[in-house]
Order: structure tokens, then C-alpha cells, then sequence
């Protein structure tokens, strides 16, 4: 396979691009860029506005917020003035789904300033329901928050100061029904922290995950039903159907990327598979218990850290982005073909054979039956890839591309290929 660049998403800007956020369902990305949020069309690669005027200092990150009625958006800005920023707007559509022209005046409103922080906010996100906003921060907390009533007023949930160092990441799993919304945490102290909210409403700590003694940057959650892996699809194909929701809870996977320029895929699964020695695992469970093993870590692609990671709900492939401006996709083979690739990117380590732009590297597998299917090397010339991310295609094509936001104030577009 090969990274393909497709047409600029919008001029580059002088600024350092951090981050950038595909709307859930409409044509629409936001990217940090200086002090202001720019929204452009996916449809059109064209501006459609500008968020500024909220912050004092840099954006760092942002999140759309999901399940609003039609014609509103929502977005919440993270900043390194150690506030997030929640902005409403008005929008019309046509009959065709597309936004509508603006008039002179109309735009985004900065309605609410979410204040706690000691530092600046690395990450934030929208819990699958709406209900929740999670930020976190140098300040090494995490804060959840709460909208009430809609009304323009958010109250504090829970503060949790756990994480020993700067908190670089948070994300919400996908939902899980009845078990309720599950955050997980990634850290400047070498960990991952699982939290979940009990039955009186408080929020805790059930598990930790060690990757490692250098920062991990970002960690990112299996997608929905589209994207399960092949171990849960055989596992659900034999178990009985009151069993499946059992089996989809055992095998919640969530990915990892840190500083020591790896990345991890853990499984959670029930105590008695833990304890029974055949599974490799650096994790240690918290008071509440839960069971976290390490199932695989993805074969060496980058060579500095790598800062971001996404997991596809469409496909189940994986994109990572670091300071080696490198973005590499990978993806997960059957159990019976893994020996098969291995063996051959043996052979060809021996050939003296390297992996170059979509990388015959891609043949070797690593532990826990995952391979490199394309590389785009320098994605972003010599500067560093801060952020990565799937994103649907509104441009006539169908399927997903990739994302990739970078120190050179770019947002391009990757498409891959066969």
C-alpha cells in the first residue's frame, strides 16, 4: 500500500498546527492554529470560519461536541493559558447537506470560559454521549465536566490528580452500554490510566497500564462494531449469543504511543484469563480491579517519539505520526498468516532490504500479528507531525483518509492505496 498526498486542506499558516478534529457527521475540520480554531470545509478543501479572540495564548487542541440539534454547533478549545473555551454557532444547511454562505456578522459566539487549571490544557474530549467534557493539563490533573441544562453553565465532576506527571492525552472508549463511559489517560510519567465512574456517582482509577519509563504521548480506543479485531470477530462467531456482549466487553483493546518510539495494543479481560501465566502483561490492576494485558506491540517504524495515534472505525487500521515527520499505517493479519510475514521480513533484513515510501518493510510482523501496510516519510519535510488522525472523505470519493498536522503550520490530507 502507499500514503498518496491529496490537494492541501488550506494554505499553510505561520503558525504551529497542533491538532485537528474531524466533525462526527459533518464536512467539517477544526485545527489549532496560534490563538485561533480554523474550520474548513471537506467538501470544498475551502475556509468556513475562524474561532479567535478566546484565549490569550496558543490552542493546543479541540473537540466537537456531539448529539447537537440540527443547524448548531458546538466546539470546545483547549489552551496553553490553562482554559478551554466553549463556542456555539448557528448553521443552515441546503438541501444538499452543504453549510451555507455566511452573512457579514454572523459567527462563531465564545460563550463559556471552563477555568481550574494550573497549566496549560494538552487534550480534550467529548465523552460518546455528550454528557461529559474531559480535559488534562501540565498540571498533571484531569478534569471531567458536566454541561447543565444545556444552558451555557458546566459544573466540575471530578478532579483526578493520580497521574504523577504532565497529562498529555485523554480519550473516551466507544460506548458500552450498561457499563457506562470508561476515560483513559496517557502520561509525561510512563503510564496509561483506565477511570470509570462508580454507582454513587464518583469517579476512580481501575486500572494502570505501564508502557514503559518514557512519556506517553497519546493513546486511542478500538472503534465500533466496523473496526473489531480479528481475535474478537472469532470470538464472537463461536460463542453462543447471550454471550456476545460479554465477549465484546473482554476484549476492549485501546493503543498506545510514547516516547520510546513504540506502540502498544492492550486488551482488557477477565481475571481468571490474566492469572492463567500465558499472556505477557506489564500492567498492574488499581483497587477496582479490572484486568489490562499487553497483547502486542506494532513492528519498529519511527525513530524519534511518536506523539499521535488513531485507530479506524472503518477499517480497524492504525495511523501514527512523531517527530521523525513520518506517518505510518498499519494493519492487523490473521493469526495464520503472521508466521508467513515474519519470516519474510527476516529475509529480508538479511538481503540487506529497508523499507522506502510505502515500505517493503510492510512484510514484517511483529508481536501480537500486526504489520506496516505504508509510510509516508518526511509527511511534512523536516518538520515534526504533531497530530494524525481518520477522517471521511466528502470530496466525491468514498472511504476514509488520513489527517496529519504538523510544526510547518500544514494540515495535509493523505489518501491510501492500494
Amino acid at each position: 500500500m502507499q500514503l498518496t498526498p491529496l490537494p492541501p486542506l488550506h494554505p499553510p499558516s505561520p503558525h504551529r498546527a497542533w491538532h485537528s478534529t474531524p466533525h462526527p457527521t459533518l464536512p467539517l475540520l477544526s485545527t489549532s492554529l496560534g490563538k485561533s480554531a480554523q474550520i474548513t470545509s471537506l467538501r470544498t478543501s475551502t475556509p468556513h470560519s475562524i474561532l479567535e479572540g478566546g484565549h490569550t495564548r496558543s490552542i493546543r487542541s479541540t473537540a466537537w461536541k456531539p448529539h447537537l440539534r440540527p443547524g448548531e454547533l458546538g466546539l470546545v478549545t483547549g489552551s496553553f493559558d490553562g482554559t478551554a473555551g466553549v463556542w456555539r454557532r448557528d448553521e443552515s444547511t441546503g438541501d444538499d447537506g452543504e453549510v451555507e454562505d455566511r452573512e457579514e456578522g454572523e459567527d462563531w459566539e465564545f460563550s463559556v470560559v471552563l477555568e481550574g487549571h494550573d497549566a496549560e490544557v494538552k487534550s480534550l474530549a467529548f465523552s460518546p454521549s455528550g454528557q461529559y467534557l474531559a480535559t488534562c493539563s501540565r498540571d498533571k490533573s484531569i478534569w471531567i465536566w458536566e454541561e447543565v441544562d444545556g444552558a451555557d453553565e458546566w459544573e466540575t465532576v471530578a478532579v483526578l490528580t493520580e497521574h504523577e506527571g504532565d497529562v498529555k492525552c485523554v480519550a473516551w472508549a466507544p460506548s458500552e452500554g450498561d457499563e457506562g463511559e470508561c476515560l483513559a489517560s496517557s502520561s509525561y510519567d510512563g503510564t496509561v490510566r483506565v477511570w470509570r465512574e462508580d454507582a454513587e456517582g464518583e469517579w476512580g482509577c481501575v486500572g494502570v497500564l505501564e508502557g514503559g519509563e518514557e512519556t506517553v504521548w497519546g493513546v486511542a480506543w478500538e472503534g465500533g462494531a466496523e473496526s473489531k479485531s480479528i481475535s474478537q470477530s472469532q470470538a464472537e462467531a463461536d460463542s453462543k449469543p447471550e454471550e456476545e456482549d460479554a465477549q465484546k466487553h473482554k476484549h476492549r483493546r485501546l493503543i498506545t504511543c510514547s516516547a520510546d518510539t513504540t506502540l502498544r495494543v492492550w486488551r482488557r479481560v477477565e481475571a481468571a484469563e490474566a492469572e492463567s501465566g500465558g499472556i505477557p502483561s506489564t500492567m498492574r490492576a488499581a483497587a477496582q480491579g479490572e484486568k489490562w494485558v499487553l497483547e502486542a506491540v506494532l513492528p519498529k517504524a519511527h525513530t524519534r517519539a511518536v506523539y499521535a495515534v488513531a485507530w479506524s472505525e472503518r477499517t480497524g487500521r492504525v495511523v501514527s505520526c512523531g517527530g521523525d515527520s513520518r506517518i505510518v499505517v498499519y494493519g492487523e493479519v490473521k493469526a495464520e498468516d503472521a508466521g508467513k510475514g515474519e519470516e519474510e521480513g527476516k529475509e529480508g533484513e538479511k538481503e540487506g532490504e529497508k523499507g522506502e515510501g510505502n515500505g517493503e518493510e510492510g512484510e514484517k510482523v511483529g508481536p501480537g500479528n500486526w504489520k506496516i501496510l505504508a509510510t509516508a516519510e518526511m509527511g511534512h519535510g523536516p518538520y515534526e507531525i504533531n497530530h494524525v488522525t481518520w477522517c471521511q472523505r466528502f470530496d466525491g470519493k468514498e472511504g476514509e483518509m488520513v489527517v496529519s498536522s504538523g510544526d510547518d503550520g500544514a494540515v495535509r490530507a493523505w489518501e491510501v492505496t492500494e
